[in-house]
């Protein structure tokens, strides 16, 4: 292959591409082995673009030596020819000498116009192809610098994400224990602790009804005693009993007397 169609198919190849498929490697499976792999094609890339312009840096170092001794070359022979011309203008004798020398450094500067020619064809080629190789050589400088910062915030980003995730994660557990705590709060006062409350309620409210039947009936007890020591009352309930209260022993005969 020829340096131009080499230089050309190479320089093809920019560094969006590259740039391109460093992204794609980085969703991959394993993106820091393949972010790695990629940098390194894309550092050795940029070191052929690098040794590339150097061999173009070269060879036209080299066409414009061989262009500039031929140009020399052709440069001197036409001040001779001129010369030679002006003197055949002035010569009054003996111009077919000079023709005859005219005529022959004509001959060799013809030969040499061709290589001149093509020479400065291949200086302005090899200049052109050079420029666009410094380009493409910048493009791609600036893709795998632009890579590397991409890599660079995208593990920021990834370190960031693992982290963000590290605390969501915290946050659920501690929202699952705090769930946990109010399912158990609710279990136990729902349950238990409601439980024992309307327990001792009851039993509150039992101990108040024996209480107050208690009272009801200490309330009963000491009007019956009071009825008792009431003499008229004790009177009127032994009347009715068919008996006379404090009756003395002849009374007591007397009504016995009634029972014959």
């Amino acid at each position: 292959m020829s340096l131009l169609s080499f230089t050309k198919s190479f320089i093809g190849v920019g560094g969006e591409q590259a740039a391109a498929a460093l992204t794609t490697a980085m969703v991959e499976m394993a993106p820091e082995t393949a972010t790695a792999a990629e940098l390194e094609n894309m550092e050795q890339d940029l070191d052929a673009a690098g040794q590339l312009i150097s061999r173009l840096q070269r060879e036209l170092s080299e066409e414009r030596r061989a262009y500039d001794a031929i140009n020399a070359r052709y440069t001197q022979m036409m001040g001779a020819a001129e010369n030679l011309q002006r003197q055949i203008e002035g010569a009054s004798f003996l111009k077919d000498p000079l023709q005859a020398s005219l005529a022959t450094l004509v001959a060799q500067i013809e030969e040499i116009v061709p290589e001149l020619d093509q020479d400065k064809k291949d200086v302005d080629a090899t200049q052109a192809l050079l420029t666009e190789a410094e380009a493409a050589y910048q493009a791609k400088a600036t893709a795998l610098s632009d890579a590397k910062a991409k890599l660079a915030r995208a593990r920021d980003d990834m370190a960031h994400a693992m982290r963000e995730e590290e605390r969501a994660a915290a946050r659920a557990e501690a929202a699952r224990a705090v769930a946990g705590l109010s399912s158990g709060n609710d279990y136990g006062s729902g349950s238990g602790i409601n439980a024992a409350l309307d327990a001792m309620t009851r039993t509150a409210q039992a101990t108040r009804d024996r209480a107050a039947v208690l009272d009801m009936k200490a309330k009963a007890l000491s009007g019956a005693n009071t009825a008792e020591e009431d003499p008229n009352i004790a009177a009127a309930m032994a009347t009715a009993a068919g008996t006379v209260a404090n009756a003395t022993v002849a009374d007591r005969l007397a009504a016995l007397r009634q029972r014959k």
